[in-house]
């Protein structure tokens, strides 16, 4: 907490209480009442005298000028005490200031309880009435300065002292025949009076306290809010710093074991390196997981609504996953309403990743029987559905199914007793992080999500869109079809799969990873060049040899810029086409490439998604 220098020789005083001094003053200086009580009162004063006596009294009226000098000098110095105060003070003069100001307003004080005082020997000789109004005018005097002065304890105890200890003196002197019986009730009220301004200053501390204790809560509330923040973004600069170093390991691993699964002879070691590939994409999901739901979390996923068609979306889908599906030996299917334009607007990356998530779910979670993907029209809206004749879920798990790490333990229970260790499978393994990021996505926008479960027969996980979401078919597509191509051919080709043609370049600073991936696309029939920076790729362009796709990294040594360098080669190799890799989870890469309109793959690449690309675009053998 700020302080101020020292004041009046004592410690150093904390700067709200100094602030409350100021306030109190500027409080004292907004109210008129007494300027004008000075002013209008004596003349009432002066025109009774007249009329009880006949004649002006010469004192009175001196009387009267004075305090209407004083007036006119308290209109003045009220007005240059807001403007000294009012304004930003500096904190180093805020107690100089202040002192001399609590100095002139108890001399302001003493000035006006002389002055009103004054009354009193100048009305001695008046009649018992006029003298008993002098007294109940001073009462109501030293009434309002109780009420308006209490606060301030210095400025009322001088006021208080001289106007009610004049008053207190002269009673008996002032009232001859009857002052012994008004002592007593003057010392009343003025009991009275001190207790009245007493409980003022109490409730004004009181006051000041509750508002002091709100102010330090608010204080703790913004520094906490203000250190969450700061934890939080120091949490998403380490997610994405460490990202990029995360994913190349694990997209170096995936595509070894690729590799290895290609060229293994041994029939005993095809098991132990389906379970390498199913541990290195569980770790990849993992990551993908984990990274997807902080950004969602921290607020740092923008929305980008755009028009999609869910036909493409579900039939990408269910192309991705059908080598896994195949591979547990389970039927995969989707399914469109028909008759019914499947066009919506919304974030086509949120939207395709809670399918995704939803539907690598249930095939994780069943041991026989199938899948199905399917939307339909509910309640005017689209409604995404993926069905599984998996183990189902309790009632008293569903609540929780959707928290992150969450693992249900009568799911756990029936999976040990329908196939004995396969809660130990690669495949059945799961970080329960997949459920959450759909949750997460739901609610980031707008959607609408839940489940329906029977134990021992299967689940149905659902997204619920808004109607509002719907899309005419007369409006054009956006970028629904623009990464799709990737994905929808991404289903296992068997044994013998045909080799590819063509010249690819890598371009990655990362060794073990250009290597692992040029290794992959050798045995995929393909003649690989691998750089590590522009320059060789600028060397090999100027010596005349062009590729026929382009996989270059997003960010290379030295700064160098992923999307310039594809730019550039792509421009000089007009009959090639190329991808971006990169680790970097944010959604400003994403939109960059799709405005320069270039095809992002994030690492860890699936080397399904790669061949179902290349092979897009790329000649197959024997063709």
């Amino acid at each position: 907490m700020a302080t101020s220098s020292e004041h009046d020789g004592g410690p150093a005083e904390p700067l709200w209480k100094l602030q409350q001094r100021q306030r109190l003053l500027l409080s004292i200086a907004s109210r008129g009442s007494s300027e004008a009580a000075a002013l209008i009162i004596p003349g009432i004063v002066v025109w009774l005298q007249r009329h009880e006596t006949g004649a002006f009294q010469a004192p009175l009226l001196l009387w009267w000028l004075g305090m209407a000098l004083m007036a006119c000098v308290f209109v003045g110095l009220r007005r240059q005490l807001r403007r000294d105060l009012g304004a930003a003070v500096p904190s180093a003069e805020l107690p100089t200031r202040l002192q001399r100001w609590e100095r002139v307003m108890g001399r302001m004080a003493l000035l006006n309880a002389g002055s009103w005082a004054l009354a009193i020997p100048l009305t001695h000789g008046s009649g018992h009435e006029f003298r008993l109004f002098i007294y109940l005018v001073l009462c109501g005097v030293v009434a309002s300065a109780a009420t308006f002065l209490a606060p301030a304890a210095a400025v009322f105890k001088r006021f208080f002292g001289v106007l009610y200890g004049a008053m207190l003196l002269a009673v008996v002197w002032y009232f001859p025949n009857r002052g012994l019986y008004l002592l007593p009730l003057l010392m009343l009220y003025g009991a009275t009076i001190a207790r009245h301004a007493w409980g003022a200053r109490q409730l004004m501390q009181q006051q000041w306290a509750q508002e002091r204790d709100r102010q330090l809560l608010a204080e703790r509330y913004l520094a906490a809010k203000e250190q969450a923040e700061q934890a939080l973004e120091a949490k998403s600069r380490f997610l994405s710093a460490a990202s990029h170093d995360l994913r190349q390991p694990l997209h170096a691993l995936g595509l070894l074991v690729e590799t290895a699964r290609q060229r293994n002879a041994d029939g005993a070691l095809a098991g132990v390196l389906d379970d390498a590939q199913a541990c290195a994409q569980s770790l990849g999901t993992m990551c993908n997981d984990l990274l997807d739901l902080s950004r969602l979390e921290n607020g740092t996923w923008e929305l980008r609504a755009q028009v999609m068609d869910l036909r493409i979306l579900l039939g990408d889908a269910t192309r991705l996953f059908a080598a896994e599906a195949r591979q547990r030996g389970l039927v995969l299917r989707w399914r469109v309403a028909r008759g019914m334009d499947s066009l919506v607007r919304a974030d086509e990356a949120l939207l395709r990743q809670m399918v995704f998530n939803l539907l690598h779910n249930a095939l994780r979670y069943t041991q026989r029987g199938g899948v199905l993907l399917a939307a339909r029209v509910h309640g005017g809206g689209w409604r995404i559905e993926v069905w599984d004749t998996g183990l189902g879920i309790a009632a008293e798990d569903r609540p929780h199914v959707f928290a992150p790490h969450f693992r249900a333990r009568s799911g756990q229970a029936a999976r040990r007793a329908a196939q004995p260790g396969a809660e130990h499978l690669p495949g059945v393994s799961s970080q329960g992080l997949g459920l959450a990021v759909v949750a997460a996505a739901a609610r980031r926008m707008g959607v609408e999500h839940g489940l329906l479960s029977t134990p021992g027969r299967g689940s149905c996980f659902w997204l619920q869109l808004s109607p509002s979401l719907n899309v005419q078919a007369d409006l054009p597509l956006g970028h629904a079809q623009a990464q799709a191509g990737a994905e929808a051919e991404a289903a296992a080709n068997p044994p013998g799969r045909p080799l590819l043609q063509g010249r690819c370049w890598v371009v990655d600073d990362d060794v073990q990873v250009a290597q692992a991936l040029a290794g992959l696309l050798r045995g995929w029939g393909l003649t690989v060049d691998v750089a590590a920076a522009g320059r060789e790729a600028q060397a090999w362009l100027a010596a005349g040899q062009h590729p026929d796709f382009v996989l270059c990294d997003h960010q290379l040594a030295h700064g160098e810029n992923g999307f310039a360098l594809l730019q550039n080669v792509l421009a000089q190799s007009p009959q090639a086409a190329g991808a971006l890799l990169s680790g970097d989870p944010s959604a400003a890469l994403e939109q960059q490439a799709q405005e320069l309109g270039y095809l992002l793959l994030r690492k860890p690449v699936d080397p399904l998604a790669l061949r179902a690309l290349l092979q897009r675009r790329l000649a197959v053998a024997g063709a």
